[in-house]
């Protein structure tokens, strides 16, 4: 663990510079074909780097999650936002009512949780006329979902037991790239918040990912 966490911290300065060349590039030559490619690797590592430390923190139980009412509806936006480069090529289906009631989570956490599930669609969908990832919010009787769905192949019936272990990787043949750490920290950070999340194959097909809120606030006006 402190091995880990010093090489996450270390690497994060030179990250940092990285980041801000790619800032100074782009207003010199802002139509650079290598920046869109070189700001989605970045944020990558920067994802990369963020999951690492988060799961130290969570092996070692220093994960303190800070609850308060939080807006589904602007929670992904926020993480849509902060993912427009990857997104770009993506057609993004949102599906999250304003009427949602309001949720208790840590903010941060869910940030965290959005950004790793948009990425692991974005990454595993299919690419076409039918590229989209479906962001759907539910109310059901006893909670609040929100689901987080691409149109690639699926997952295999193996793998519903270590989706969400460390350093797991999917089956399927849509699932054979990445750390793994991505659907770890997913299932860490939901954990922090005493909140659910399970993965299913969707009927309509695509793999599909639910984050469950039992703890619901109040109704958004």
């Amino acid at each position: 663990a402190a091995l880990l966490s010093s090489i996450g911290h270390d690497l994060r300065t030179p990250l940092t510079a990285i980041a801000g060349a790619l800032d100074a590039i782009a207003q010199q030559h802002p139509d650079a074909a290598a920046l869109p490619m070189a700001r989605i690797d970045v944020g990558r590592l920067r994802r990369f780097l963020d999951n690492l430390l988060d799961m130290v923190r969570i092996d070692t139980g220093k994960l303190e999650p800070r609850l308060e009412a939080v807006d589904l509806v602007d929670a992904v936006a926020s993480a849509v936002h902060d993912l427009k480069d990857q997104l770009l090529k993506r057609h993004i289906d949102l599906r999250v009512p304003a009427n949602l009631p309001l949720v208790n989570a840590d903010p941060v956490l869910l940030h965290h949780v959005l950004l790793n599930l948009l990425t692991n669609a974005s990454i595993h969908g299919a690419m076409g006329e039918s590229d989209r990832i479906i962001i759907e919010g539910k109310r059901t009787p006893d909670a609040v979902t929100l689901a987080v769905r691409d149109n690639g192949p699926g997952l295999n019936s193996e793998d519903d037991g270590e989706m969400f272990d460390n350093f797991a990787r999917g089956k399927g043949d849509d699932r054979q790239t990445g750390s793994g750490l991505g659907l770890a920290s997913v299932k860490g950070f939901a954990q922090a918040m005493n909140v659910g999340v399970m993965a299913r194959n969707h009927e309509d097909g695509g793999a599909e990912f639910t984050i469950v809120f039992q703890s619901v606030v109040s109704a958004n006006p």
